[in-house]
């Protein structure tokens, strides 16, 4: 009977804000992944070895990196040594544009390469 306490009236408000500020991350996160994602993808096939070799470094430090540890260097790290100061929100949207610009961008250069 956990899960009564957990939806009763008084919690309901708390779980939609929840609800709302992940939805809100997720559509912004996801839109400005996929406007870099093809941009990055497209990039990524051109012939110039350094700019090649530039999209895959960066290709491969995000994928390597877990998203946690991403989210953490970003909310708190950046906070110590530059004295930044960004909400969570705007912390996790960057964070998983980073990501999603990054996956997105492997897929579009992939498909391209597909083609060719």
């Amino acid at each position: 009977m956990e899960l009564d306490y957990l939806f009763q009236a008084s919690h309901l408000e708390r779980l939609m804000w929840g609800l709302w500020a992940t939805a809100k991350i997720a559509f912004i996160s996801v839109f400005f992944s996929a406007i870099f994602g093809t941009v990055f993808g497209v990039i990524m096939t051109s012939k110039n070895i350094v700019v090649k070799s530039l999209c895959r470094l960066y290709l491969e430090a995000i994928r390597i990196i877990p998203i946690l540890v991403l989210l953490f260097v970003f909310y708190f790290g950046f906070a110590t040594w530059f004295n930044w100061q960004f909400s969570a929100m705007w912390v996790c949207v960057v964070v998983f544009v980073l990501w999603g610009t990054a996956e997105m961008g492997d897929l579009v250069r992939a498909a391209i390469t597909s083609i060719d």
